[in-house]
């Protein structure tokens, strides 16, 4: 899906320098017969119950997945400007952040999901892709102290969800904290392991940092090992309820 670039926004309106992003599985090819079905319907629900968070989301979903992010985030402004929620708000803006990472505009990506975190949210599940996402970010920019505080805060919401062991590992590795990212990425992966990234992430560092790894995790490769057959099992289905649900940055 080509990635347009969300141009028209009021720089009055919140998070100006502009954020969004959960990563969401990618959805099943629609038809062009099944799009326009699909939008009318959400259209008429929106025109017959009026702005709000049950009819705002899907459209704004629906908008992302076909690769019409300004259009989504046009869905998203409305849904901004007619809560009074402070939760609806702070999940408001945790989309944006999404849909700013879709379009590569990671500092409106910043901006959002700071906002989101400001407001505060009391939905535990929005709070940690919040802080996750954030750190994703600014891990990405360099800014890799910052980043490891909201990787932290993500991890002391959750423990059970792999992605922010994940851009934990990355703050580390930007810092220079190799055998804490390869740490990382072993919980990441023993957390979900149906992510090969992980593996990925500490088969090349240990490519790059072989000596400073197996002096500081001694037993370093025969633990990549366990992340490899783990990801092999993983793989067969045998531990298939490790692969359910969102997969997020």
């Amino acid at each position: 899906m080509e990635k347009e670039s969300v141009n028209s926004v009021d720089e009055t309106s919140p998070g100006s320098t502009d954020p969004f992003f959960i990563k969401m599985p990618d959805a099943p090819l629609i038809s062009s017969a099944d799009a326009l079905r699909i939008e009318k319907e959400l259209l008429d629900r929106l025109k017959s119950r009026g702005p709000r968070a049950s009819t705002l989301k899907p459209l704004a979903i629906f908008y992302s997945r076909v690769g019409q992010q300004e259009t989504a985030y046009r869905h998203l402004k409305t849904w901004m400007k007619h809560t009074k929620n402070s939760d609806e708000l702070a999940e408001c803006l945790l989309m944006c952040g999404q849909l700013a990472e879709q379009v590569d505009q990671p500092k409106s990506a910043i901006a959002f999901y700071r906002e989101g975190l400001q407001v505060g949210s009391q939905d535990p599940q929005v709070s940690y892709y919040l802080h996750n996402n954030l750190g994703y970010c600014l891990s990405n920019e360099a800014e890799f102290e910052q980043a490891l505080h909201h990787c932290e805060a993500a991890i002391k919401m959750d423990a059970t969800r792999s992605n922010a062991y994940k851009n934990l590992g990355l703050c580390h590795q930007g810092l220079g904290h190799y055998g804490e990212a390869a740490a990382a990425w072993i919980k990441a992966l023993h957390t979900d392991a149906s992510d090969p990234r992980p593996l990925e992430l500490l088969d090349k560092l240990l490519v790059h940092q072989a000596v400073v790894l197996e002096q500081e995790i001694p037993d370093i490769r025969r633990q990549v090992e366990a992340c490899r057959h783990a990801l092999a099992t993983a793989k067969t289905g045998r531990f298939a309820d490790w692969a359910r649900g969102l997969t997020l940055n």
